[in-house]
């Protein structure tokens, strides 16, 4: 019964402190300028477009008795409004965009103008005649614009979201389109020939069959793999190895793809130890997925180079380690990677503005290797090389002893086959 009459208190407690949130909050609204800002964050956060808030902004201009002009700043370009026409509008325009990057306040006499990185506002009739007045207009327009700029941002965020998952539902349609397309037009061609065609023909119908279902099981494992890492339901069984040995083994690997190009690996020797504990076969497919990704995009007779250095570790400046790293440099002499986009190389279907070449690939590699890299507690890192192309830096924690990340007895198994089976 005790129980029954606190709960009932504390219920009643809720109550009355939500009334009197509500009375606070409709006395702030209707407190002239302050009530000018708070309407002006509740409304703002509901506008689904960059258009909305500027919108939102001239409300909250008109409710302080200002003219004002904005410029809003999108992926492709800028969108410059004003609440009027007025002579001089164009300048004005070209006034904002010049001063953009110079400072968050100015002061003009009667003109004041405030930037953020997605909205710059300028006021033109500020009551500098009123200086009590003038202090908290400005306090509030940068609370306000504060706001503004949040509220854009995370706008312009959810539209790159919405973009990367569209790309990436559009790319993984054309990587399984690609192959499967060949299967089926060669297993018709083949079936509708079949008392027509040679052996030899009917033999090239099925190769390229093989090579379709190949490529669709290195993608539909690709995938797997990439599944398994980002869930954290990847095994991975830590033993000592030298790296260097790895190194020598992915080269053998990629052999013949060095050869149709004409192109050379040169690793150099290490001055440091190689060799730490890490999943042999995990780190395997890490030097042969960058290697392919260096011979993919290096040009006919050049070369790609492997060497160690622990002064270029990948680590992140500023960051602290009781471990000391061994730091792997993968070199290419190809397109390089333009600034900006150096993050952006490792995520899913996506390759840098200057290679978006159609080179082939199931886009998935770069991705993979930075899983499996982060896994291993180590770091990766893509840059341009000094000497042109791009360069990849990868450390690993050099550790006396290592365990097990065990997987889920109910994770499916990877895909098999063999040759006798089917604003601020």
């Amino acid at each position: 019964m005790a129980d029954q009459n606190n709960q009932e208190v504390i219920d009643a407690l809720k109550a009355e402190l939500k009334d009197a949130n509500d009375i606070a909050l409709t006395a702030l609204r209707s407190n002239g300028e302050l009530g000018v800002v708070i309407n002006f964050l509740e409304n703002s956060f509901s506008c689904e477009d960059h258009v909305a808030v500027g919108q939102q902004v001239f409300k909250a201009m008109r409710a302080f008795g200002l003219k004002s002009s904005i410029q809003l700043r999108v992926e492709s370009g800028a969108i410059n409004i004003a609440d009027e026409e007025f002579e001089g509008q164009e300048q004005e325009f070209k006034f904002l965009s010049r001063l953009r990057s110079k400072g968050r306040l100015f002061d003009f006499g009667e003109h004041t103008m405030v930037n953020y990185d997605h909205i710059s506002l300028l006021i033109r009739n500020m009551p500098v005649d009123q200086p009590d007045k003038h202090g908290r207009i400005k306090d509030n327009v940068a609370v306000l614009l504060n706001g503004a700029e949040a509220r854009l941002k995370a706008i312009e965020e959810a539209t790159q979201a919405d973009r990367v998952k569209s790309e990436f539902l559009a790319n993984m349609s054309h990587e399984l389109r690609t192959p499967m397309h060949a299967i089926l037009s060669f297993s018709n061609m083949g079936s509708s020939r079949l008392e027509k065609v040679d052996r030899s023909k009917l033999g090239h119908y099925f190769e390229r069959i093989r090579i379709g279902g190949n490529r669709l099981l290195l993608l539909l494992n690709d995938l797997l793999d990439l599944s398994k890492l980002e869930s954290g339901k990847m095994e991975f069984i830590m033993e000592k190895h030298d790296l260097m040995e790895v190194i020598q083994r992915a080269i053998q690997e990629v052999e013949t793809l060095c050869w149709d190009k004409d192109l050379k690996i040169v690793v150099l020797p290490a001055a440091e130890s190689t060799v730490t504990y890490f999943d042999e076969e995990k780190m395997l497919q890490v030097v042969i997925n960058l290697l392919s990704n260096a011979i993919k995009f290096t040009p006919n007779g050049k070369q790609i180079t492997l060497f160690f250095d622990k002064d270029l570790s990948a680590k992140p400046k500023g960051q602290h380690l009781s471990t000391d790293l061994m730091t792997l440099v993968v070199d290419d002499q190809g397109l390089g990677i333009p600034p900006g986009e150096e993050a952006a190389i490792f995520d899913k279907f996506i390759q840098s503005s200057k290679t978006k070449t159609g080179a082939g690939g199931t886009g998935l590699g770069l991705s993979i290797v930075q899983e499996i890299i982060h896994a291993h507690n180590g770091y990766i890192i893509a840059t341009g090389n000094p000497d042109g192309g791009a360069r990849f830096r990868v450390s690993l924690p050099l550790v006396e002893r290592a365990g097990i990340i065990e997987q889920p007895e109910d994770e499916p198994e990877e895909v098999q086959y063999s040759e006798d089976s089917e604003l601020f």
